[in-house]
């Protein structure tokens, strides 16, 4: 290989990471800066996925308003699990197992409608020629320019907005903030719902790349899982990042290696960073048992 395929390869894996990174900051805000167990994260990616198909597909909707559809959709359906199996945030054995048995029912519900049949939008586009070598899918650097302009805005929403702060400080000292007059579970129906919109978002963008099948959420919630363990859990921009730096290493083990030998080689480089920084790669020691948000 020359050194044309190696830059190609770089490129291509840190755009598909960028939307690792998005997908995962929603969990990682959930999980890490909520204190909500959601095992039916990665389904719910896989649900944005199909949502996204039927809508450009089936309905043949223009893209504006399937945006649309996809993110409304991914806000109440936050905000209905919300207040329903995550109303209790003490309860965490309870909470993994309702959101288990919630994985279940999207699962088998697309399955149900779609069938088993992988579906996706045959969308090859434009590629861009950086030069007579290397080049990169148009709809490639589009996801990671939204990736991290929404993971900015998000930021910018988390500090700068009264509601953001309202979240901040719910998340950092519930019993202070009810006596400061915040709502604090209203509040955190917002912030869930939220995070929402952050998985519609990133299930939209992984659909214009890949094809969806029901099982698609399970990797993801693999995937989210490992970015969330290995950067530290609260750290949105940390889960961005390491999100880029599992893209690259996932292609490059697929291209240099083999796909057969991917799956073991990945887990088991997060199990080795697990065991030198279980606090992850982007947490200060002295700051594990805070949120970051």
């Amino acid at each position: 290989m020359n050194l044309a395929t190696y830059i190609n390869i770089m490129i291509n894996g840190i755009c598909i990471g960028g939307l690792y990174g998005l997908t995962s900051s929603a969990f990682t805000f959930q999980v890490g800066s909520l204190k909500m167990v959601n095992f039916c994260y990665g389904s719910s990616v896989m649900m944005s996925m199909y949502l996204t198909f039927f809508f450009l597909q089936r309905m043949v909707f223009p893209i504006p308003i399937m945006v649309i559809c996809v993110v409304v959709f991914n806000f109440c359906l936050g905000f209905a699990i919300r207040k329903t199996v995550l109303r209790n945030t003490q309860d965490r054995s309870m909470n993994i197992l309702c959101t288990m048995g919630l994985e279940l029912i999207f699962v088998n519900s697309i399955l149900f409608i779609f069938t088993a049949r992988p579906v996706d939008l045959n969308m090859l586009g434009t590629r861009i020629h950086l030069t007579d070598d290397i080049n990169i899918g148009l709809i490639h650097v589009i996801s990671l320019g939204l990736a991290a302009v929404l993971l900015l805005g998000f930021s910018f929403f988390l500090q700068n907005t009264w509601t953001g702060r309202a979240i901040r400080s719910v998340v950092q000292n519930k019993e202070i903030a009810n006596l400061m007059g915040i709502n604090s579970e209203k509040t955190l129906d917002m912030a869930f719902s939220v995070s929402y919109i952050l998985i519609g978002i990133g299930g939209m963008m992984l659909m214009m790349i890949f094809s969806a099948d029901p099982q698609f959420g399970g990797y993801v919630t693999l995937i989210g899982f490992v970015v969330c363990v290995v950067s530290g859990l609260g750290n949105l921009w940390g889960a961005f990042l390491t999100g880029l730096i599992i893209g690259i290493v996932s292609a490059s083990i697929q291209t240099f290696i083999g796909p057969l030998y991917h799956d073991p080689l990945l887990f088991s480089l997060f199990v080795v960073i697990l065991l030198i920084r279980p606090y992850g790669l982007f947490v200060k020691k002295s700051k594990v048992a805070s949120s970051n948000i």
